[in-house]
C-alpha cells in the first residue's frame, strides 16, 4: 500500500510497464462539466476549490486532454486483459469515452451507479453516475455482476471527501476486474476509498493524490485496514 503526493501524470510515468491489473479512479467531475462562462463560479459539482482544479477553471478540452493522457499511461502500465474503470459525470461521458479509447484501450461498457435516492435540484434530479469501463486487449473478468449497481451515497456525516464513493460499490468493481493479490492503482485517489476497497479484498494498492491533506487521510485509512487484516490473521491463526 502506498500513496504518493504529486502530479498523477508524473507518478504514472514512473510505474513499470505491464504490472498493473486495474486502474479504478474517480477524477474531479466538475472540470469541463459546465459551459466555460459558468466555470469560475462552480464549486459544488465535484471538488471544492483546490490548487489543481481551482473554481472549476479547467476547460472541457483541458479535462479531456488530462484524462486521455492518464489513459495513455494506463494502457502502458496495465497487463494484457487489464482494466481501466473511470467514474464520469453524465455531461462528459459522450466526450470522455472516445478520448480514453483513443489511447488504445477498448471501451467495453457503461456501468451505472444507482444512488437509490435523487439529488438536489428540480425536474429530473440526478440519481445516478456513470462508470466507463475499458480494457487492454481481450478483457479478463475474474468476476461478474449486473451493469447497474445500487447502493446509497456515503452520508456526509461519515464521508472523508466531498465526493467519496461507498465501499460496497467500489468492492463490487474490484471483484469483477481483479483477483486476490492483483495490483490496483488510482491516480486521483483522494482519501483512499478505492485503496480501502482493494486492500480489504486482498488486492495490492498504489495511489496518487495532489492534495497533501487528502493523501494523509488516505494513508491513515489504508493503515487502519492493514492493521485490521493483521489482527484478523492472528485471530484465525494466520502468519504473524
Amino acid at each position: 500500500m502506498s500513496v504518493h503526493v504529486g502530479d498523477c501524470l508524473e507518478w504514472l510515468s514512473g510505474l513499470e510497464t505491464g504490472t498493473v491489473h486495474a486502474v479504478i479512479t474517480d477524477p474531479p467531475y466538475c472540470s469541463g462539466g459546465f459551459q466555460e462562462s459558468k466555470q469560475m463560479g462552480a464549486t459544488s459539482q465535484g471538488v471544492k476549490n483546490t490548487a489543481w482544479f481551482a473554481s472549476d477553471n479547467m476547460s472541457t478540452a483541458g479535462y479531456l486532454w488530462l484524462l486521455r493522457s492518464v489513459a495513455v499511461q494506463a494502457h502502458r502500465v496495465l497487463v494484457s486483459g487489464g482494466h481501466m474503470l473511470c467514474f464520469c459525470d453524465w455531461r462528459q461521458s459522450i466526450n470522455l469515452a472516445p478520448a480514453i479509447e483513443s489511447s488504445g484501450l477498448r471501451f467495453r461498457q457503461e456501468v451505472i451507479w444507482d444512488k437509490k435516492s435523487a439529488g438536489l435540484g428540480m425536474g429530473f434530479r440526478a440519481q445516478h453516475e456513470k462508470i466507463l469501463a475499458f480494457c487492454k486487449g481481450t478483457a479478463r473478468y475474474p468476476g461478474n455482476t449486473g451493469s447497474v449497481l445500487s447502493t446509497p451515497r456515503v452520508p456526509r456525516s461519515r464521508s472523508t471527501h466531498p465526493t467519496e464513493k461507498p465501499q460496497p460499490l467500489l468492492q463490487a468493481l474490484v471483484r469483477v476486474v481483479t483477483t486476490e493479490g492483483d495490483l490496483v492503482i488510482d491516480p486521483f485517489c483522494g482519501t483512499g476509498s478505492t485503496g480501502v476497497a482493494a486492500t480489504s479484498l486482498g488486492r495490492r494498492f498504489m495511489g496518487c493524490e495532489r492534495e497533501p491533506a487528502y493523501a494523509r487521510e488516505a494513508r491513515a485509512r489504508l493503515g487502519a485496514v492493514g492493521t485490521l487484516q493483521e489482527g484478523q490473521a492472528g485471530l484465525f491463526g494466520g502468519a504473524a
